[in-house]
């Protein structure tokens, strides 16, 4: 495009020479013509008529311009028409020459327009061509005109117009319509190119050539335009060095890897190409840019948008190797097959890469915005500040690094920290890090809530690792919550949240289950517990705990009078389970409780609870019982107590009791009943016990 552009403003300038010359040939004094034979007349409103000629203008002793015609006629009003006409310049001053020939020339009437007419054609010394019907030149403007349409070829380069300008006084020639230019195919296989416009004009001085009405501009596999355009030449005017394209700009490529530029829009887009004029190097966009990038075969391709898109490409010309993005940002995934679509929005974007990978980094920042859907997904991330590493191609997004109040939602599931880093392949969300605002992470869903030093989210279920200070919140079911839902186990109320500490949780939301360990403890109101490790079981209602158990209940009863009361009891062993199917807490290993009951130790101690969970039913206690209630001591093997009515049941091989004066009671059997102050003996044998204050012992 630019070697036509330059070899046409060649030719009106060889043009405007021409026509002065023959001016000034056809005026000056002439010398005496020898008697010749007499002319035939072909035109009788000629007063002057004469055959063959050649013309010549000498300056400094250099012979500059000839011009030689085939019949030469003068009018009375003093223009003069040439026919067969040859225009020949020679090479002044290292310049080019030139052959100009056409069927016709025309004078004009005091030597202000030359024309010519009739298969006009240049012919330059470097092989560039020109050919036109008509072609008029004005000393007066110094301007060539060409009405109708325009040919021109030069090595590789060729083209077409209707209509042209010269203006050989500021060497610019343009194209009034229909401009087309083409580039045929180099030596070293490059691609073959055209570019048209409604118009062009090229500015030889300013290197560039502008074109006007729509610009389309086609290359293999390559399609660009736009409503007008500017190209700026190399010095020597063999390539393009940079292309501005102007209002509804466009470049598209239909044979971009994965990764590369397949597509983008914007309403300017600036062109830097390389020293081979062909591949392309950098763009900016300017306003509404759109930048599309291929995917793997088969697959959709990502999209950048922002008001203001910068791209550096690879020596390819195809593959980015960095994009800045300014205003409104949005990256886009497209959702591959069973997969899901991605988003981000922010203010700015900061894009790295290499060749052969592509963009492999985004950096996002201001008001960051995450979204991830599916059919089954919904998700969404907000922070301050976003660094992604992509797959080669930008085929994917491998890990997301969020930084700055980091808000991840999902269904019910929200969390909050300082900084959040998402790996999408194992689906984990990790969180870190505090800032003012943010003491630690947060995580919170319908069931729990959890703050931890650090809190990892695998995003099916989900489930949660938390480390470091855990502090946590079990919620209590919902209204109306179906059978199989997240329940708490009875003996916490079912309308409060239970409080949960320790150094270490694992959760699973789909088992309903949280263990912790290291120094964990529940507590809701005035009921606790306290061990190494602990696990709560919301589908079933079961707790388990172990190390060192302390718990602290508080359980509805009866007192003699018949009046509820609520009274607290305290128990500790190696090992605690509650199970919610039968309301069983059961205390291993060293177990002892301390109730109203009176204080209990033995191997084994299991409370049974009655459905409300608030009250209890009955008491066991299994091997190396030892049993103190009322001042007294019982020591045997197994124990059954039923609140109902407070009796006692113990047995053993044998059963000891010793009263508060120091009388001790052997059997196989022991039964006691707190109502009554009785005490029965392998069923046979009846001792009244001393009422409590009472007197000496006998």
């Amino acid at each position: 495009m630019t070697k036509r552009n330059r070899r046409a403003r060649l030719i009106i300038a060889v043009f405007a020479v021409a026509f002065a010359v023959v001016v000034a040939f056809e005026f000056r004094p002439r010398p005496a013509i020898s008697v010749a034979a007499p002319v035939a007349r072909t035109d009788l409103k000629a007063v002057v008529e004469s055959t063959g000629g050649r013309v010549m203008r000498v300056k400094r002793e250099h012979e500059d311009v000839s011009v030689e015609y085939d019949r030469q006629l003068t009018y009375a009003d003093g223009s003069t028409k040439l026919l067969g006409v040859k225009v020949t310049t020679d090479e002044r001053g290292g310049g080019r020459a030139f052959t100009v020939t056409g069927k016709e020339g025309q004078v004009g009437q005091n030597d202000s327009v030359v024309a010519l007419n009739g298969d006009v054609t240049l012919v330059a010394s470097d092989g560039f061509t020109a050919k036109t019907e008509h072609a008029t030149y004005s000393d007066s403007e110094g301007l060539v005109r060409a009405p109708g349409p325009v040919e021109f070829a030069h090595d590789r380069m060729s083209g077409s117009g209707v209509g042209m300008t010269y203006d050989k006084n500021r060497d610019v020639l343009s194209i009034l319509d229909r401009a087309v230019v083409h580039m045929a195919p180099d030596r070293d296989g490059g691609t073959s190119a055209e570019v048209a416009s409604s118009a062009a004009t090229f500015a030889r001085r300013k290197k560039n050539v502008r074109f006007e009405r729509g610009l389309k501009s086609r290359r293999e596999g390559q399609l660009i335009e736009a409503d007008a355009g500017v190209a700026y030449l190399t010095p020597d005017e063999k390539r393009i060095d940079q292309l501005e394209l102007r209002g509804n700009s466009s470049i598209a490529r239909t044979n971009a890897g994965a990764g590369g530029l397949q597509r983008m829009t914007g309403r300017d887009i600036t062109l830097k190409y390389g020293s081979d004029g062909q591949a392309l190097q950098h763009a900016l966009v300017d306003g509404d840019g759109v930048l599309q990038l291929a995917g793997e075969t088969g697959r959709p391709g990502r999209q950048i948008t922002a008001n203001t898109v910068d791209i550096v490409l690879a020596p390819d010309g195809s593959t980015p190797t960095a994009v800045l993005g300014r205003g409104a940002v949005t990256l886009t995934f497209p959702a591959d097959p069973g997969g899901a679509a991605r988003t981000i929005d922010a203010a700015t974007l900061d894009a790295k890469g290499e060749p052969g990978r592509g963009l492999t980094s985004a950096q996002f920042n201001g008001n960051v915005r995450y979204r991830e859907r599916s059919e089954s997904i919904d998700r969404a991330v907000s922070s301050g500040a976003l660094d992604v590493a992509l797959k080669p191609g930008m085929s994917a997004i491998e890990v997301a690094r969020f930084a700055h109040a980091v808000r991840f939602e999902e269904g019910k599931l929200a969390t909050l920290s300082a900084t959040a880093r998402y790996d999408l392949d194992k689906g984990i969300v990790e969180l870190t890090g505090a800032e003012a605002g943010i003491a630690a992470p947060h995580v919170v869903n319908e069931q729990i809530s959890v703050d931890a030093t650090r809190i990892d989210v695998t995003l099916d279920g989900p489930k949660l690792r938390a480390v470091g200070n855990v502090k946590s919140v079990l919620q209590p079911p919902t209204k109306g919550a179906q059978k199989n839902a997240a329940r708490l186990p009875s003996l916490l109320k079912q309308d409060q949240p239970v409080n949960v500490t320790g150094d270490d949780l694992n959760y699973d939301g789909v088992a309903s289950r949280a263990a912790y360990t290291g120094k964990a403890q529940l507590w809701q109101g005035d009921t606790s517990v306290r061990g190494d490790s602990l696990v709560i079981d919301s589908k079933t209602g079961d707790l388990d705990a172990s190390g060192s158990v302390a718990t602290s209940v508080m359980l509805e009863q009866v007192d003699k009078d018949k009046k509820r009361e609520r009274v607290r009891s305290v128990a500790t062993g190696k090992d605690f389970k509650y199970e919610e199917s039968v309301r069983r807490a059961t205390y291993s290993g060293d177990a002892h409780l301390s109730g109203p009951q009176g204080e209990l130790t033995a191997a084994t101690i299991e409370l049974y609870l009655t459905p409300s969970g608030d009250e209890l039913d009955r008491a066991e206690a299994s091997d190396s019982l030892t049993l103190h209630e009322q001042n007294r001591k019982t020591v045997g093997s197994h124990m059954r107590y039923t609140a109902a009515d407070e009796r006692y049941v113990v047995t053993g091989a044998p059963v000891s009791i010793v009263d508060q004066c120091g009388r001790e009671t052997i059997g196989k059997t022991l039964t006691f009943v707190k109502a009554t102050d009785t005490i029965d003996v392998d069923g046979n044998q009846r001792i009244r016990t001393q009422t409590k204050g009472g007197g000496k012992c006998p």
